[in-house]
């Protein structure tokens, strides 16, 4: 890169650092309700218990892997330090921002490579002012993480075959390993990079790269397959079995469909509405989509030689991605899951720019005229959504989004329930990272508990919370009542319940009243 290309690119840097530090420098209460989900609570809370030495638990003793590990790791040095919630979030939250900000940087490296400066800048550009970049930096969970990590092992990997070493790969294997310990849908990007060295060679390059990937990923999954049976996260089946009849449903795909062609900047809501209503349409619109990503990695992999060919694995991990939450199926988690495919969404859109402006570069009143164009385009699409994200202190969910604002409900539950008491909920992250040993909550989707996945599997869990000695539930109107429904078939006799709070909805996830109630196990 030249000095003038490096200069811009750190400035682009310098104000997405801004705007995220503006971001997550609001309130706690700001933001939890814009921003967090109930499973960043998960992460933290585990991370915790295990600065505490009880391991990866949410209740203290309940082992689980339901959770992606290395932000978790990240951040049990911070429970060392401090037990505060608040702060511990506020840290967990910094560290995104920088991982976020650093993710820009490499971004441009990458679209430099694959199209020279114009399409570095406006790489760097757009996801400096991206509101679903802004967005996932300030949610708390590994969704920022894994994005940098997935952008930087491409870096790395181009870097390693520019001049290869063993040290190089070694350090490529790593950084794999990393990126799957973020997030583990990296494995198909990993798996990717690793088909493409097989066919292009020299393949004893790997060697030292599965050596590296090995030394990080393979301590952490033989403890899961040692202390729970599986390598496998046990968040993602039980998650999947919650709504498994949407697995490749046209429901999903055009949910699907709509999350992914927003990219960056969230564009065109009305769209994805209109494919959630017309389903059959939001199919034709996953297909071109999905189409679209593989053209865009044929198209590189056909124009450039060399390492930089590896940067094909984007758009084609991308697509992957889409076609896995289709099958996986969970739906309200959608702008996440996929925020990895609205990053090559960004450098696809970055590298077509640049070779728009090449191709203009013999007319240069022409070129310049696009990229002021462009500029002006960029800086519309985002500044809406931007500027609604610092202006709001409501969720600005669509119905698609992640679901946020589980805090005040949490810390509300905690100062009612009796101390020392045990608590059911099936979103339980929040009630149980604030509750921190003044009650036992006992998580009751499965996501974070192998023993609750186990009984909602075999429609068990009303014998599950009995046999658990819960003796409170807290969670949305909506669930309770149909905890008590079933109540009503699976055992006798069955429980009564009786409501003790029962708070304000909170529309940022569940227009339901959200309650504490009492269950009263008859003749015990």
């Amino acid at each position: 890169m030249s000095r003038r290309t490096i200069g811009a690119v750190a400035g682009i840097a310098v104000v997405g650092l801004m705007l995220r530090v503006a971001t997550v420098s609001r309130s706690i209460e700001i933001v939890d309700r814009l921003f967090i989900s109930d499973d960043a609570y998960y992460t933290l809370t585990i991370a915790r218990s295990i600065a505490h030495g009880h391991g990866p638990t949410t209740d203290g003793h309940t082992l689980t892997s339901g959770f992606q590990p290395l932000l978790g790791f990240l951040m049990v040095p911070v429970f060392w330090l401090t037990d505060n919630p608040d702060t511990a979030l506020r840290v967990d939250l910094v560290l995104l921002v920088l991982v976020d900000t650093a993710t820009i940087v490499v971004l441009a490296w990458l679209a430099y490579r694959l199209a020279g400066p114009v399409a570095a800048v406006a790489a760097a550009a757009m996801w400096a002012i991206s509101p679903l970049a802004i967005s996932m930096a300030a949610g708390g969970l590994e969704t920022s993480l894994a994005i940098f990590l997935d952008v930087a092992l491409v870096a790395v990997w181009i870097y390693a075959a520019d001049r290869p070493t063993t040290r190089r790969w070694v350090v490529v294997g790593v950084v794999a390993g990393l990126t799957v310990l973020a997030r583990v849908d990296a494995l198909l990007l990993v798996g990717l990079l690793g088909a493409l060295q097989l066919w292009r060679g020299p393949r004893h390059r790997l060697v030292p790269a599965a050596v590296g990937l090995a030394v990080v990923v393979v301590p952490w999954w033989a403890w899961c397959t040692v202390r729970l049976g599986t390598p496998v996260p046990t968040s993602g089946p039980a998650a999947h079995e919650l709504l498994r009849r949407l697995a490749f449903s046209g429901e999903t795909f055009a949910r699907i469909a709509g999350t992914v062609t927003r990219g960056p900047f969230g564009l065109w809501p009305g769209l994805r509405s209109m494919l959630d209503d017309h389903p059959g349409y939001g199919v034709v619109v996953f297909w071109a989509a999905f189409a679209g990503f593989l053209a865009s990695a044929w198209w590189w992999g056909r124009r450039r030689s060399g390492p930089v060919v590896a940067a094909a694995a984007l758009p084609v991990f991308a697509a992957g991605l889409m076609l896995f939450y289709a099958w996986f199926g969970v739906y309200y988690y959608f702008v996440r899951y996929l925020a990895p495919a609205a990053c090559v969404v960004t450098i696809v859109v970055a590298v077509a720019i640049g070779h728009l402006v090449d191709r203009a570069a013999s007319h240069p009143r022409l070129a310049l005229g696009l990229v002021a164009l462009l500029a002006v385009a960029i800086l519309v699409v985002a500044g809406r959504p931007t500027v609604h994200g610092f202006t709001t202190t409501t969720t600005s969910s669509d119905g698609f989004d992640a679901l946020t604002g589980f805090r005040p409900d949490a810390r509300a539950i905690v100062a009612a329930a009796p101390e020392g008491s045990t608590v059911g909920s099936w979103q339980s992250g929040a009630v149980g990272y604030y509750a921190d040993g003044q009650i036992t909550v006992v998580n009751l989707d499965g996501v974070v508990n192998p023993d609750a996945a186990d009984a909602v599997r075999t429609n068990h869990t009303v014998e599950y919370v009995r046999d658990q000695h819960i003796e409170w539930l807290a969670d949305a109107e909506l669930i309770l009542v149909k905890f008590y429904v079933d109540s009503r078939t699976q055992v006798r006799p069955p429980p009564s319940m009786n409501p003790v709070v029962r708070l304000a909805p909170t529309p940022q996830w569940f227009p339901q009243w959200y309650q504490l109630a009492r269950i009263d196990w008859d003749g015990e």
